[in-house]
């Protein structure tokens, strides 16, 4: 967040932080047992989280009929950006879709974070769709991107 919250407007970003980062959604995020959350490191201190979500397609129609991972908040805090954990991070999704047979892993990305859209492209994500992210009122456009990480399945 730290990377693209001066991009935001002050007020609609502290919303969204007041409202979905508060200790009850955080709970309910951990308990359920589609979420797994990871920290991960550099040298030993943390540097960034990720989170996976099984079995989710977010009634998309275009992932509907498939077995899907998200890859959802992808967050590596600016001291650390550069240093390839976000390939880290990549890796061990990819691992565990592989480990789960899941046939697609997916994401979404906000349209103006053209830095993150371009990474996902070079690992082989492809847009296939659009929904609306509301981040505290203001309604921005997330791309949605996926890769087919089962190559007997289209």
């Amino acid at each position: 967040m730290e990377s693209f919250s001066h991009l935001n407007n002050p007020i609609h970003f502290q919303k969204y932080l007041d409202e979905n980062h508060v200790q009850k959604v955080i709970e309910a995020e951990f308990n359920n047992e589609k979420n797994y959350f990871f920290i991960a490191e550099y040298d030993n201190e943390p540097a960034g989280f990720f989170k996976i979500v099984f079995d989710e397609h977010e009634d998309q129609p275009l992932l509907k009929d498939k077995k899907c991972l998200e890859l959802e908040r992808i967050y590596i805090l600016n001291k650390f950006q550069g240093l390839k954990i976000s390939s880290e991070i990549i890796d061990k999704t990819f691992k565990i879709a592989a480990d789960h047979q899941f046939e697609l892993v997916w994401l979404g990305v906000w349209e103006n974070n053209i830095k993150a859209i371009t990474i996902y492209k070079k690992w082989g994500f492809e847009i296939f769709g659009s929904h609306i992210f509301n981040l505290g009122g203001d309604l921005q456009t997330d791309l949605l991107m996926r890769k087919n990480v089962n190559p007997h399945k289209n």
